[in-house]
């Protein structure tokens, strides 16, 4: 039994603990303890289960796949979990440098997986749509917090939807890694439809949870405002 193997049972406890601990953080008041909570439980487990996945990416064959999950997904809960400390920057707060280091790190590797994924349209197709299909999402977050970085944020609360909107794509990535890895348990359904399910049916919710939130907090604002009038 080699290291890869001792391992595998933390990053299964990892990834189960991520899954669990995610429904139960999207389940719970925002805002509330238990809400912030299962979040850092959840970026944690995330984090864990991200290195352990990218170490099975790079050292075992088979095993590609991994890399653009484990990395983008990282991405995604960490720039998600980071930005509760950067609320501020639509009132001049600068990011850290671990912030920049973020997103240029990021960006520096989905350009890589875009060149690998054009590389490798003729030998695996599974696995370029996987790489256009995470390196999508993972050059547009990047352009969204450079911009922020650069240029301040016109919506105060834009820290708030970029939470939701991380923390929720990490998730579904956790699940699509669920998905693949046992695709052997979903035998009557192509690979394909295992990367398409988790975020067809997760990105409306998400959209509309962050729609719900925006009106609310416009509403909110306009009621100050008459308020102050």
């Amino acid at each position: 039994m080699d290291i890869l193997d001792m391992l595998k049972g933390i990053h299964i406890a990892g990834g189960a603990t991520a899954l669990i601990t995610g429904v139960l953080a999207m389940a719970t008041k925002k805002g509330h303890v238990n809400h912030r909570l299962f979040g850092k439980i959840f970026f944690w487990s995330m984090a864990l289960t991200c290195l352990l996945g990218l170490n099975a990416g790079i050292f075992r064959s088979g095993y590609l796949l991994f890399i653009p999950i484990a990395l983008i997904s990282f991405y995604q809960v960490a720039t998600g979990y980071r930005i509760l400390y950067i609320k501020k920057l639509h009132e001049g707060q600068k990011p850290l440098l671990v912030d920049w280091a973020l997103t240029i790190g990021m960006l520096i590797t989905t350009m890589a997986f875009i060149i690998w994924a054009i590389n490798s349209l003729q030998t695996d197709a599974f696995l370029s749509i996987v790489l256009f299909a995470f390196s999508t999402i993972g050059m547009y977050c990047c352009a969204v917090d450079l911009f922020h970085y650069i240029k301040k944020p016109i919506e105060k609360n834009y820290w708030l939807f970029i939470h939701i909107f991380r923390m929720s794509h990490g998730f579904i990535a956790a699940l699509t890694a669920f998905l693949v890895n046992n695709s052997r348990l979903f035998k009557f359904l192509p690979q394909v439809l295992l990367l398409i399910i988790p975020i067809s049916i997760g990105q409306p919710i998400i959209t509309y949870v962050i729609w719900t939130y925006r009106r609310k907090k416009t509403k909110a604002d306009l009621l100050i405002a008459e308020a102050r009038i």
